[in-house]
């Protein structure tokens, strides 16, 4: 296990994002005791206009910094950093701006924090994160590269991130990849390549309901009872129970890679079911504009996303079929089977692999309305007793993040002891 050390943390999410295996992997470093410096993410393209929303917001979170210089303290051991950066693969000129702008407050706000000789944890292969690598000496510290995404195919600098990731591969301790065609890439290139998709934490998904609780923390009696009469909005999980059934759910990010042209016209064939989307409004939605069985929730606490899911007859993963996504692991499958659903998911690559390893515990689909309402109906036809629910808990029981994250630094550390990284309690920034 990883103790003791000072990590900065460089992530392709936000904190306050859709909760992944970026802020789930940080907040288990912070609890073994390590000091985490999450730095939010920097990026693989220049932001659009869909992005005026995400830029103004990090200015702010920018400007709220000031006061503490730099990073906040969201939780005992884990301090945020949100950069202004220009946008990576712009050239020498933009990239020495980087280096002058964003990289001498980063590095204050690790030396603010007392931090000696930090590893860096990277899920970002930009020629910024190349930059802080090189200046931090990462080779005396340590180095993890954790590739969760084929980032050439969401930047038009394909060619030039390709380099610099290639660059980090090479010099990083320990590469974690999300899937075998990842693998396949890196270990030629790194003979410490190790795959590791995201985990679940099953805690947050249990496979029995959690006793309900009204307002102040009632049990339902009085004033909880009289809230609960009320009609529940769709930003609430009782709203599910409301809905006419079946209720076919989907929770995750409203992004680009959403099929959201499929859920539309599967929708107009059966309008007689509830379709639910649970997640972050990421793109626009308005195929599914003013269709009556179609709820979009936008984005709900993580506490509460099992409760929806209880809610769902069938779960669903609705991918487009793409370059990128061949590559994409669906986190939200074992979160689906925690709770002990069925799912369908469209025929991903990664879906498929993880479909064979455990025998059919989920159904495929082509990406068209036909094929996918069929498997849809099929689910709905699949048995619901306890021993079937509980199979595929057991399915989601091998994805435990406090296994996985428990194994994955028993790999860092091991690799970073045996070349005497971690032998003296290091220097200052």
């Amino acid at each position: 296990m990883i103790q003791g050390r000072d990590i900065i943390y460089i992530s392709s999410i936000e904190w306050s994002f859709l909760w992944q295996g970026h802020q789930e992997i940080a907040r288990r470093l912070a609890a073994a005791g390590n000091r985490v410096l999450y730095v939010e993410n920097t990026g693989v393209r220049a932001p659009g206009l869909r992005d005026a929303g995400r830029v103004v917001a990090r200015a702010r979170r920018w400007a709220r910094a000031a006061p503490s210089r730099g990073a906040r303290e969201l939780a005992p051991n884990i301090h945020v950093c949100s950069p202004v950066v220009l946008p990576p693969f712009g050239g020498a000129a933009r990239r020495a701006l980087n280096r002058r702008l964003f990289l001498p407050p980063l590095l204050g706000a690790a030396r603010r924090l007392g931090m000696r000789d930090p590893l860096v944890w990277t899920y970002l292969p930009n020629d910024t994160t190349l930059d802080l690598v090189r200046l931090l000496g990462a080779e005396r510290a340590g180095l993890v590269y954790y590739c969760v995404a084929d980032f050439s195919q969401l930047t038009p600098h394909a060619r030039r991130l390709e380099a610099a990731e290639r660059e980090i591969v090479a010099a990083a301790d320990v590469v974690f990849v999300s899937c075998s065609e990842l693998y396949e890439k890196f270990a030629p290139q790194n003979p410490h390549t190790y795959v590791y998709p995201f985990g679940v934490n099953l805690d947050a998904f249990p496979f029995e309901a959690r006793p309900a609780a009204g307002p102040n923390g009632s049990n339902g009696h009085g004033a909880g009872a009289a809230a609960a009469a009320r009609p529940p909005s769709p930003a609430s999980p009782a709203f599910v129970a409301s809905l006419p059934r079946p209720v076919i759910g989907y929770v995750g990010g409203m992004h680009r890679h959403v099929d959201f042209g499929l859920i539309r016209e599967m929708a107009l064939r059966r309008p007689e079911w509830s379709w639910v989307c649970v997640g972050a409004l990421q793109a626009a939605t308005g195929e599914l504009a003013g269709l009556p069985n179609v709820h979009l929730t936008g984005q709900r606490p993580h506490a509460e996303l099992a409760d929806y899911v209880r809610g769902f007859d069938v779960c669903v993963v609705p991918y487009v079929e793409s370059r990128y996504t061949a590559t994409v692991v669906p986190t939200k499958i074992n979160e689906y089977l925690a709770v002990g659903k069925p799912v369908v998911s469209t025929g991903l690559p990664t879906v498929r692999e993880f479909n064979e390893e455990h025998r059919g515990v989920l159904l495929t689909a082509e990406p068209e309305p036909e094929s996918f309402l069929a498997a849809v109906e099929r689910a709905l036809r699949l048995p619901r007793d306890e021993q079937t629910r509980r199979r595929r808990r057991l399915v989601a029981e091998q994805a435990d993040w406090g296994v996985r994250f428990s194994a994955m630094c028993g790999l860092v550390e091991a690799r970073l002891r045996a070349r005497g990284a971690w032998q003296s309690p290091g220097t200052s920034l």
